[in-house]
């Protein structure tokens, strides 16, 4: 009977430490070994690499670093059936086998990075294959560099010009939904506890991140996705979707809150609308010059006052 001290000859962990030993010192696959864990592993890995492309050197370099963790590793390893070794070959195998997952999901991964921001104004940015983005104030746009595809991402809003290409999609992810084309404009945005995408001009797919709902658009279609839902927006106003382009507001029996809501994302700012009591549909439009001039013609509105709290933030005053 084993002790507290030591590992049984058959512990499943010694045993997996063994098999990992043996295979990297004849090189051979980790496949050979049998073992189910490593198989499920393995088998995750492909499945994911048959979607994601990933560059050769950065898979290379991971099962370099991982080699070389397990080399070093083996380096302090006392005698394989000494009453120590027991543990480290044990403490070896669980390390191994972290680090294995570890790196395989970094490895998935997307690799973000932030192509361009706007501030306080409207930017453009021209991308490499010549397709445009317009960014809305306060938005930012990211690509995804371990993608062989067009891959970007959003937070805020943006207007997308994509230039067609059959041979490689441009997908836009926007948090709660992804926006998949080959050459359209439309314009999508992730504000407000939901993704909103409205499609000017081509075809374009749009799926929720959460769920395997998916929509096809056509010109003048507009849809929505929140956490756990994707609809069709069954009216579709362009100026609606596109009028921050113009710094103009438009909108049409709207609830007072989504106009705030469209404040706050344009300006970078927090308007608080608690005191409002009478919430009827509005319609209208409002300039987008500056946010006090917005915030007092929309006050005429709506029969009150906005008077400024703090840095950045308002709150709604009541005249009735």
């Amino acid at each position: 009977m084993a002790t507290d001290q030591q590992l049984p000859p058959n512990d499943p962990d010694l045993m997996l430490a063994q098999e990992i030993e043996a295979s990297l010192n004849t090189g051979s696959s980790f496949a050979d070994l049998g073992n189910p864990l490593i198989d499920q592993l393995i088998a995750i890995k492909n499945k994911e690499l048959a979607t994601y492309s990933i560059p050769a050197t950065v898979s290379d370099n991971i099962w370099n670093q991982i080699s070389k963790q397990t080399t070093q590793r083996k380096a302090n390893v006392t005698p394989l059936f000494s009453r120590t070794s027991t543990f480290a070959w044990a403490s070896a195998a669980v390390v191994l086998i972290a680090a294995f997952i570890g790196f395989f999901w970094l490895q998935m991964q997307p690799q973000l990075e932030l192509m361009a921001q706007s501030e306080s104004t409207i930017e453009q940015v021209t991308l490499q294959d010549g397709s445009e983005v317009t960014l809305r104030p306060y938005s930012k746009l990211f690509v995804d560099r371990s993608s062989t595809n067009r891959s970007y991402s959003i937070e805020g809003e943006a207007f997308f010009d994509v230039v067609s290409n059959p041979d490689s999609p441009f997908t836009v992810d926007a948090t709660f939904g992804t926006v998949t084309v080959l050459g359209t404009r439309f314009n999508l945005s992730n504000w407000g506890g939901k993704a909103v995408v409205y499609l000017e001009e081509g075809s374009v797919s749009f799926s929720s991140n959460q769920t395997d709902e998916a929509v096809i658009l056509q010109p003048g279609q507009a849809s929505e996705i929140t956490k756990s839902e994707l609809q069709l927006l069954s009216e579709s106003n362009a100026e609606e979707f596109t009028d921050w382009q113009s710094n103009s507001l438009v909108f049409n029996s709207s609830d007072p809150a989504e106009v705030i809501n469209e404040i706050n994302q344009h300006f970078g700012v927090i308007v608080n609308i608690d005191q409002l009591q009478d919430r009827s549909e509005i319609t209208g439009t409002l300039i987008l010059d500056s946010v006090t001039q917005t915030l007092d013609d929309l006050g005429l509105v709506l029969g009150g006052t906005f008077r400024s709290v703090n840095a950045n933030e308002y709150e709604f005053i009541s005249m009735e």
